[in-house]
């Protein structure tokens, strides 16, 4: 499903949804500085709260890093390798990715009100 997309069948996606229980397709797109267009296309676990820790851990050291990894933690379909092999160099667009795809995971659209009394 990365550069060119891999087609996958039922019976694998049944054989992922018992394991993995909720699943969800992703996709990055992004272009370069020399107008190159990239698309890669995964499958993705639900992220835990544990996955959350150690990126929130991680980012505090190396946000882009962090990223990163927790992508390649979440990906369960094709390998991660190659796929963070094409967007490492592209910090802004994994940054998108986590922030727009997995955050929402822990709350979404959030809206604090305070007052003092």
């Amino acid at each position: 499903m990365s550069k060119e997309k891999e087609k996958i069948d039922q019976e694998k996606i049944d054989q992922l949804k018992a394991r993995y229980d909720s699943i969800y397709e992703g996709e990055i797109s992004f272009t370069d500085d020399e107008e190159k267009f990239h698309k890669v296309e995964f499958i993705h676990r639900k992220p835990s709260t544990a996955d959350i820790e150690s990126h929130a851990k991680t980012a505090q050291k190396n946000p882009l890093v962090a990223n990163l990894n927790l992508i390649q933690s979440l990906i369960i379909y094709p390998e991660p390798g190659p796929i963070i092999a094409e967007i490492r160099e592209y910090p802004a667009a994994t940054g998108r990715f986590v922030d727009e795809a997995i955050s929402p995971f822990f709350g979404a659209n959030v809206s604090i009100k305070t007052k003092k009394l």
